[in-house]
């Protein structure tokens, strides 16, 4: 059964998306969220370091990992997050940024 994993990372914005999507500025720095459909919950960094590339990030840096797990998707503080869940397991990822050139600013800007 698929699971949906969370990368978050900081990477720059290079263009040349194979996406059509609402992207940041080109050659700005941002934190970002890769959600990833996968078959295991093992970390797989080379595939979404692939995936992230695919939506024009370049300079990939502190990726880290973990599960999404649905049940807190019905509580206040994650409950925004479940369309992304399930633009993951539709589509088999969605790359969320923030705003503000890696800075702790603004708010959230979904890939789809």
């Amino acid at each position: 059964m698929p699971v949906v994993m969370i990368y978050g990372f900081t990477g720059q914005y290079a263009g040349n998306s194979e996406y059509d999507w609402n992207h940041p500025e080109r050659n700005d720095v941002y934190k970002c969220m890769l959600f990833l459909r996968q078959e295991s919950e093992s970390p797989d960094f080379e595939n979404a370091k692939s995936e992230c590339r695919r939506y024009g990030f370049a300079d990939i840096s502190d990726m880290r990992v973990g599960k999404l797990h649905v049940e807190v998707l019905n509580t206040d503080l994650y409950r925004g997050f479940s369309g992304f869940y399930e633009e993951a397991l539709a589509h088999g990822g969605t790359l969320v940024f923030y705003p503000g050139a890696a800075r702790d600013e603004g708010g959230v800007n979904p890939a789809h």
